[in-house]
């Protein structure tokens, strides 16, 4: 009875208890985090399109938190990992909203507003997107649930206001850019007006290849229009390419001629990328490849959009009045032109759920900025509630019979009560205190890290075992100097293998092997040794020792 009461006296036995009892406070009052595993979600891994420098990569992340964090969602998080990952985890599985979310994430989000090839602004430049129903933000009638209806489309309307510097420009820019056609004497005076186009992610380091025919027919869709993908019927399309600012070279039955070779192979310097339509032959993208070019090929989306148009990231074109260029009413003099800050951007689309998913992309777009490096990549992998639930069942049945298989080989091995309930004891103390750690540091558990809790159990069983036959092991004229000989020989071992396995495991958190995967894994392992190394491995030797002398 002495010696029980002189080992919960034991500083180390003590302090593995005191931790067990603070991890255990910390699971009742902060409780556990699960990760998509379990609760359902779903987990976005962006590749980055280049290495970035640690500035971009933060930029990177909190941008693309505040695009997810648009959507209104909870338990998000996201954060960079390796050296050109960023792991997105968010608490959706509707597909429509993955793939909304996901599109959002893909764009790099670079807005451009240009005319007779002039830039006139850019995202950069907006200082509010004005999200006030009353100032012409979302539809027209909001108390109609179906929107606006014209023509059979819905229509959508964003306002925004500009910088000065940038509204000076617009301003100048676009002053004159009407012509009067005509007059009458009931409608008065009728102009022909120029529009400005409104570009996302201008491919401005790349070239177009396409069939001359496609060219031809996106020329007559163009003309034609689509209102229901935003498209305004009437848009030439050299003025579309004009204002791309993108070369592109039309291949006919005949192939690439030598003057397109050359002036392709000149332009490899300021060009990195070929965009290609998938009508382009081998042999082309061969001769594009020895060129210098990454040739990338850019599948139609739909008959009925042309390829130039979305190929370019052209999204809108918007046609000036007379009243903006200074023509109604008439104003000669540059000097004297009005100057306007506060602009709008109006789409159209078949429905209304269609509409109102442009309107809130393009406003998150406009709200968060652009990345200042394009995205490579986007993958996705989505578990459901459901089936979360299941694994995590699974997982607690799979827990529950490894203790006790466990249990069955550890009284097999020693047929001591004494000895054998100890190291069950501290097996368990383990798991409270990784699942402590874990609530406090708030890792999301998911089966990576779950799975990592299994491994450092076994390794901290086996562990126990080599102290409990090191102190088992033979006599020694000095029972206490023995036992304390026996326990630094076995705390060698142990050492080396919690080591080993830190070392192991560091290069996944630091260099992004497994691309988060692993992540949860590596870290509970790592949290493992240390706690063992630290606190239930010198407790147990204190129990062990105890247990060993009766």
């Amino acid at each position: 009875m002495s010696e029980a009461k002189a080992l919960l006296k034991n500083y180390k036995v003590l302090f593995m208890l005191a931790c067990v009892a603070i991890s255990i406070l910390a699971i009742l009052f902060l409780g556990i985090q699960f990760g998509i595993d379990f609760k359902g979600g779903t987990l976005f891994q962006i590749h980055l399109a280049q290495k970035p420098t640690s500035s971009q990569l933060s930029t990177i992340t909190t941008i693309i938190q505040q695009r997810i964090d648009s959507f209104g969602l909870k338990d998000t998080l996201v954060k960079s990992f390796g050296e050109d990952f960023v792991i997105a985890q968010i608490a959706e599985t509707d597909p429509q909203k993955i793939q909304q979310i996901e599109s959002i994430i893909r764009t790099q989000g670079k807005f451009e507003s240009i005319m007779d090839g002039n830039v006139l602004f850019t995202g950069s430049d907006l200082i509010q997107v004005i999200k006030d129903p009353a100032k012409g933000y979302g539809y027209s009638q909001a108390n109609q649930p179906q929107g606006i209806k014209q023509g059979g489309v819905v229509t959508w309307t964003l306002p925004f206001k500009l910088n000065q510097q940038a509204a000076s420009k617009f301003s100048r820019g676009i002053f004159h850019k009407c012509e009067t056609t005509s007059f009458s004497v009931d409608q008065g005076n009728q102009y022909n007006c120029q529009a400005t186009y409104f570009f996302i992610d201008r491919p401005s380091n790349a070239i177009l290849v396409l069939p001359a025919a496609v060219f031809d027919n996106d020329a007559e869709l163009l003309k034609t229009g689509n209102q229901t993908e935003d498209i305004n019927p009437n848009i030439d399309i050299d003025e579309l390419m004009l204002n791309a600012q993108t070369p592109y070279f039309l291949i006919d039955q005949n192939g690439i001629t030598p003057e397109q070779t050359e002036t392709i192979a000149k332009l490899s310097g300021t060009r990195l990328e070929a965009l290609v339509h998938p009508e382009i032959s081998a042999q082309i993208r061969g001769t594009l490849k020895q060129g210098g070019y990454k040739v990338r090929e850019a599948v139609q989306k739909s008959a009925d959009i042309p390829w130039v148009w979305a190929v370019t990231g052209a999204k809108q074109t918007i046609s000036l009045t007379p009243g903006i260029t200074g023509y109604d009413p008439y104003v000669s003099d540059i000097s004297d032109a009005k100057i306007f800050s506060d602009l709008i951007i109006t789409g159209t689309a078949a429905d209304f759920p269609t509409a109102q998913a442009r309107l809130e992309s393009l406003t998150i777009l406009l709200e968060t900025g652009s990345l200042p490096i394009p995205i490579d990549d986007v993958s996705n992998e989505t578990i459901s509630p459901f089936l979360g639930k299941e694994f995590l069942d699974a997982t607690i049945i799979i827990g529950a019979i490894s203790l006790i298989v466990v249990a069955l080989v550890i009284f097999a091995r020693y047929r001591r009560i004494r000895i054998s309930i100890p190291i069950l004891f501290t097996g368990a103390s383990e798991v409270l205190l990784l699942l402590g750690f874990a609530a406090i540091v708030r890792i999301n558990l998911d089966l990576a890290s779950v799975t990592g809790i299994l491994a450092v159990i076994g390794t901290g069983v086996d562990h126990q075992i080599i102290i409990t036959d090191e102190l088992l092991r033979g006599e020694a004229t000095s029972v206490s100097e023995s036992l304390v000989a026996r326990v630094k020989k076995a705390f060698f071992i142990i050492f080396a293998a919690a080591t080993v396995s830190i070392a192991t495991m560091l290069p996944i958190i630091f260099f992004g092997l497994g691309l988060g995967k692993l992540l949860g894994f590596a870290v509970i392992t790592i949290a493992g040794a240390l706690i063992a190394v630290g606190i239930s491995r010198p407790g147990f030797a204190e129990i062990a020792k105890w247990a060993v002398k009766k």
